[in-house]
Order: structure tokens, then C-alpha cells, then sequence
């Protein structure tokens, strides 16, 4: 192991040991106390990883139960009882299914086809198509899509300085362009659903598919040329002759005719998509419902478009086990009075500034905490209850600050340490360093866009 592996396998195990020793007051109680402890130890070992992250998880569940901050192991498992576990484990299968017919390839070959006619357009052509996908499929699954593409086009310069300086702007507008498109549907990011769950279970109150979505667009609208612009104009990239791109595009891999297996997966992906904006107006049509059909018609007896065993290999096992674990010890911080807690020691009681302003220092929080727990899912639960604490007190809809969480919170990507920027990073084409450089202005102007348009949007869709 590196030296920091054993570092954090040294200060986990310290924090679990320790726990024990600081004393309970009125407002935290022991089992409060071993939950943070808990918590901050697993985090930890996340970061460090001297273990696997899937077996961090597991080791969290008897963790819960042996320092009691669970009172049985059905309560230590609650998180993957959870249906966003399953929305995601189905999304890995609908994403594969994607990466096997050429649906990807053809979108963006009618983007490059359209406004290519150099490179940074290219550019924007790349993100807009990630963007387009990752509102429907994983950030991670659309990142890694695109990923063996782009490394194609770069195939195309000859000199090995113009390839870098052109694959640092592409590598880093991809995760980027696939974190802010996660924000469109709250199908785009399994993040999106856990600030719906949370959302209801404190406060009852709901927003619809239709809803987010008129709340998400004009945030991705806005940003996403942003991001474009700011990203070329930070690192450049280097120009190539129309032949060049002209043979690039048709090197693509797209038949001219959608066959039989295209239009089906096309088909399920349209119903899916229905579906889910039906989910507004019509209950029974649960998003995870409508993923989980979606996933069955995959494998359709005579005409499967996937093998089990392929959907199994397709699972970022890893996610699945985060998930389910960050969701169980989410929901120990409130039942144990960590959340209350937080609210009566940590959070102000109220801010004297105007929505927007709340918006707005709501927004930077979540980056700033972005950067010491770079492991998104963690954050919602952690500030959920706060958030809302803060807008009862200020008179204002819970759904609101909740909603600049839950959009903010997605778009993980000052530094390379989430999964869809990582992946992009181990391509070699960036240093850890270079990212800052463009997405601190980036993360900067979405706390702005997000604290306009979010209060506004959400006033006139009649929450307040």
C-alpha cells in the first residue's frame, strides 16, 4: 500500500476507537456520536481506498449494528431496500444496451454533421451529445461511452503536442458536460432521485419529472455553453482541416439505416422517457417501475438485446454497494439526531439576505464541501435536514434550497477525485491541477445561474 492508504487506514480505525470516548450531551447522543464517527471513518477509507470501496460498504453495515447506531441488521440494511438502488443496478443494463447499437455514434455524427466545421465546435458537439445522454443514463456510463470516441479523433493529429493540448480540453469538457446534463431529468443522476426521496420524506412535499425538468433545462441551457466557452478558451485546442473532420465523421460506425435492434432499444428509450413524465400526473408509474420494464424488454426471449451475463459484468458493483451504504448511513444521521443536531449547533438559524443570496451561499457551500468529501452522495443526507431547518425558519418552501442541493451537488468536478472525471483523468491528457483552472469559474458561475433560475422557476411553478 502507499503511505497514504496506511495513513487513512490508521485515522479510520483511530476515529472508530476514540468515538467512544466523547461524551453525549442533550442534543447528540451516543448513538448521534458513533454515526458521525462512523461516517467520517468511511469517508475516510472512500478517499484513501487501503481497501476496496465495495468492501468499505460492507464493512459499514456491522460497523452500524456493533457501535449501535443501528439497533438490528435490517436497519444497517435499509439503504439497499431503498428503490434508487435498483434504478440504478436496471440503469447499467439500459446503458450497455446503448453502448451495443450505434444510437450514441449517430447523434453525435448529426451534430458534427450539422455545426462541426472545426474543432472547437467538435468540441461543443462532444459535450452537447454527453449532455443529451447523461439525462437519461449515468454521468459515469455516458463518460465512459465517449471516452474510446474521442480518443479516436485525437488519433487524427500527427504532432504529439497539438493531441495533448487539444485532449485536455476534450477530457475535461466530457465529465463536465456529462455532470451538468445530468441535471435535465431527475433520471440523469441517481443523486437527483436521493434530494427527491429526502425531500419527501422531511417535508411531504414532491416535485414531479415534468417539474424538475422545467427546473433543470434552463440551468443546462445556460450553463452549458458557458462551460464550452470557458473550457476552449482556458486550454485551446488545435485546428484541423474540414477533410480531416470529413473523414473522422465517417469513420464513425454508424449504418445508414437503423436496423432492427437500434430502433428497438430507441423505442424502449422514447417509452421509458414518456413514462416518466407521466410519472407527474400518474403515480403508477414510478420511475424505478418504468426503468426496472424498461430493463426486462432487454431481454426479450428471440430478439435480447443483452445477456444476463454481460448486464452483470456491466455493473459498477462499487456504485451499487456506495449507494446502498451512503443512503443507510443517511438515513442513521437523521433517526439519531445527528441532523437536528447540525441544525442547533452549526447552521445559523436564519441569513438576512434575499432568496437569491441564500440561493447562492447554499450553492457555494455544497462545492466548498465538495472538495473535503468528494463523495457527492454523502452530502445530501448530511445537509437535507439542515436546509430545511433553515427554510421553515426563514419562511421560505423547503423544496427550494433543497433543489439548489440536490442540482449543485451533481456537478463534482473542481478536482478529479469523482468517478466521472477520474475516468477521464486516467487517460493521461490532464494533470490533476489543470481542472481547477476552468471548472472553480464554471462551479462560480452555476452558484449564480442556479440561485437565479431555481427560486424563480420554482415560483412560477406555484410552490411559493
Amino acid at each position: 500500500m502507499k503511505p497514504s492508504q496506511y495513513i487513512g487506514l490508521i485515522v479510520a480505525l483511530l476515529i472508530l476507537v476514540f468515538m467512544n470516548f466523547i461524551p453525549e450531551s442533550e442534543l447528540l447522543s451516543r448513538s448521534g456520536i458513533n454515526t458521525i464517527g462512523i461516517l467520517i471513518a468511511v469517508l475516510i477509507l472512500f478517499i484513501t481506498e487501503p481497501i476496496h470501496i465495495g468492501l468499505t460498504c460492507l464493512i459499514s453495515i456491522p460497523l452500524l449494528v456493533i457501535f449501535r447506531a443501528a439497533p438490528n441488521v435490517p436497519a444497517a440494511l435499509k439503504g439497499y431496500t431503498n428503490s434508487i438502488v435498483f434504478f440504478v443496478l436496471a440503469s447499467f443494463g439500459v446503458s450497455h444496451a446503448l453502448v451495443k447499437v450505434p444510437l450514441s455514434n449517430r447523434l453525435l455524427r448529426i451534430l458534427i454533421g450539422s455545426f462541426g466545421k472545426n474543432v472547437r465546435l467538435i468540441l461543443l458537439a462532444f459535450m452537447v451529445t454527453s449532455a443529451v445522454l447523461s439525462s437519461v443514463i449515468s454521468n459515469v456510463a455516458t463518460t465512459a461511452v465517449f471516452i474510446p470516441i474521442i480518443l479516436t479523433f485525437l488519433g487524427i493529429y500527427k504532432k504529439e503536442e497539438d493531441r495533448r493540448r487539444t485532449g485536455k480540453a476534450f477530457m475535461i469538457g466530457l465529465p463536465v458536460a456529462s455532470m451538468i446534463g445530468g441535471m435535465i431529468t431527475p433520471a440523469g443522476s441517481s443523486l437527483n432521485l436521493m434530494t427527491l426521496s429526502f425531500l419527501e420524506d422531511l417535508t411531504g412535499t414532491t416535485v414531479s419529472f415534468a417539474h424538475w425538468m422545467a427546473i433543470g433545462i434552463p440551468v443546462v441551457i445556460v450553463m452549458l455553453p458557458i462551460a464550452w466557452y470557458i473550457i476552449h478558451k482556458v486550454y485551446g485546442v488545435v485546428e484541423l482541416g474540414e477533410e480531416e473532420i470529413r473523414q473522422f465523421v465517417d469513420g464513425l460506425d454508424v449504418p445508414r439505416r437503423m436496423e432492427g435492434r437500434e430502433v428497438y432499444v430507441l423505442v424502449i428509450m422514447v417509452g421509458m422517457f414518456i413514462f416518466w413524465l407521466l410519472s407527474s400526473w400518474y403515480p403508477v408509474f414510478d420511475i424505478t417501475v418504468v426503468m426496472m420494464v424498461g430493463f426486462a424488454l432487454l431481454f426479450v426471449p428471440g430478439f435480447p438485446i443483452l445477456a444476463w451475463d454481460e448486464f452483470v459484468a456491466s455493473v459498477s458493483w462499487p456504485a451499487f454497494f456506495l449507494l446502498g451504504s451512503i443512503i443507510t448511513i443517511g438515513n442513521r444521521l437523521i433517526e439519531n439526531g445527528v441532523s437536528d443536531w447540525l441544525v442547533a449547533t452549526v447552521f445559523p438559524g436564519t441569513i438576512d439576505l434575499p432568496l437569491v443570496g441564500v440561493a447562492f451561499l447554499i450553492a457555494i457551500l455544497v462545492f466548498l464541501l465538495l472538495i473535503v468529501v468528494p463523495v457527492a452522495p454523502a452530502l445530501i443526507p448530511l445537509l437535507s435536514v439542515p436546509l430545511v431547518g433553515l427554510a421553515k425558519n426563514m419562511g421560505i418552501p423547503p423544496a427550494v434550497p433543497i433543489m439548489v442541493m440536490g442540482l449543485t451537488v451533481s456537478n463534482c468536478y473542481l478536482l478529479p477525485l469523482d468517478t466521472v472525471p477520474l475516468i477521464t483523468y486516467m487517460t493521461g491528457y490532464y494533470k490533476m491541477l489543470d481542472m481547477p483552472k476552468s471548472t472553480a469559474f464554471i462551479q462560480l458561475i452555476m452558484s449564480g445561474v442556479v440561485a437565479v433560475l431555481v427560486p424563480l422557476t420554482m415560483k412560477v411553478l406555484g410552490y411559493f
